[in-house]
């Protein structure tokens, strides 16, 4: 059972799509989405997906709105406008894998920065753009992975004010702000000058789709569009307008409103199955949690016994030496197919956890 890849649980996105893709072929609308279209995305479709972000708190211009291949593309577009070779990217101390994979295709040296059950420290962050002479941060506000943290607008504000005192550059990864009723104020919206913000459908309708939005600061608005073209044209059309239609149609809110659902029924069977494991940092469900290491246990030892059982986890990569106080796992309760599926691999994971550790390494 993967515990390790954080997609979303399916809600019946699969029959909603394919519907979209008939009405597509049936109403004679492939062919205009067949040729070489703008870098940035169709404006329509812009249009759309600008409206779609106003139920985020994000207001934005289709000038400054990219669609991309994914979310990984937009950060990778972003990293390549605001970071140089071999510069250094501020994170949290445990982040993203994507992020640690462009790290290493691209050479990048990434410097994690400690925070709390409420995200980044701003003193932290303020003593790392120092030390570090870094001018880009990469962060994830809200639900946070693989740690799961949520920062309060306070501190999003006093992360803003470091960010701006250093003429720093912000890439704010927002990929689980739909999960919430009321989402929280991005910080990109404190620094829109100065801000790469980054949102996908892939959580909230399907992975495979590869569409996602870029809001990007006027001054990089130029070289973001040369880097579109460079680094495949465009976004494709196709998977674009299949996103427009679900806006429009209010599938994608029904997709929303599922998704949430099913998010706080697999929380609620994480916390009866792991309750004496997992500590509780959001009031929001998301598809991860984190899993503290038990004292007397070892990261490696854990994830080898887990994958014995048949359970696959995935360690998160620490950017920074840590204590064994903060290190973790990352469970994804998105991949079993449902909720029974998941209670019988956390099962599994509790009876490891209340075993003594049985491997060791010579």
């Amino acid at each position: 059972m993967n515990l390790a890849l954080n997609v979303p649980p399916s809600t019946g996105e699969s029959e909603v799509i394919a519907n979209v893709l008939e009405e597509v072929l049936s109403d004679c609308a492939l062919t205009p989405l067949l040729g070489y279209l703008p870098h940035q995305g169709l404006p329509q479709h812009r249009e759309t997906m600008a409206k779609w972000l106003e139920q985020l708190h994000v207001v934005t211009d289709v000038d400054h709105l990219f669609i991309t291949h994914g979310g990984q593309h937009g950060l990778s577009i972003a990293l390549g406008m605001a970071a140089s070779p071999n510069g250094t990217v501020l994170t949290e101390r445990f982040t993203y894998s994507g992020m640690i994979a462009l790290s290493a295709m691209s050479g990048y040296r990434l410097h994690g920065v400690a925070g709390d059950m409420h995200g980044l420290l701003p003193d932290e962050l303020d003593r790392a753009f120092s030390e570090t002479k870094a001018r880009v941060l990469f962060s994830t506000p809200t639900l946070q992975t693989p740690t799961g943290t949520i920062m309060p607008q306070e501190r999003r504000q006093e992360i803003a004010e470091v960010i701006r005192r250093h003429d720093g550059i912000l890439i704010e990864d927002d990929a689980y702000a739909f999960l919430f009723r009321e989402p929280p104020r991005p910080i990109s919206f404190l620094l829109p000058e100065r801000s790469f913000y980054v949102t996908s459908f892939a959580k909230c309708l399907a992975p495979g789709l590869r569409i996602a939005t870029m809001i990007v600061p006027e001054k990089f608005r130029d070289r973001c569009i040369n880097a579109m073209r460079a680094t495949g044209w465009m976004a494709s059309p196709i998977m674009a307008e299949v996103v427009a239609r679900l806006i429009h149609s209010g599938d994608l809110h029904r997709q929303v409103q599922l998704k949430r659902a099913e998010a706080a029924r697999r929380n609620a069977v994480a916390d009866e199955v792991l309750a004496d494991w997992l500590p509780v940092v959001s009031t929001t469900p998301g598809f991860h949690r984190w899993l503290p290491i038990p004292a007397g246990r070892t990261l490696i030892a854990l994830v080898a016994q887990a994958a014995q059982a048949g359970i696959t986890l995935a360690p998160p990569g620490a950017l920074q030496q840590v204590d064994r106080g903060t290190l973790g796992v990352r469970i994804c309760l998105g991949h079993p197919a449902t909720g029974d599926d998941l209670k019988r691999a956390l099962l599994q994971l509790r009876r490891i956890l209340e075993s003594a550790e049985e491997l060791s390494f010579v």
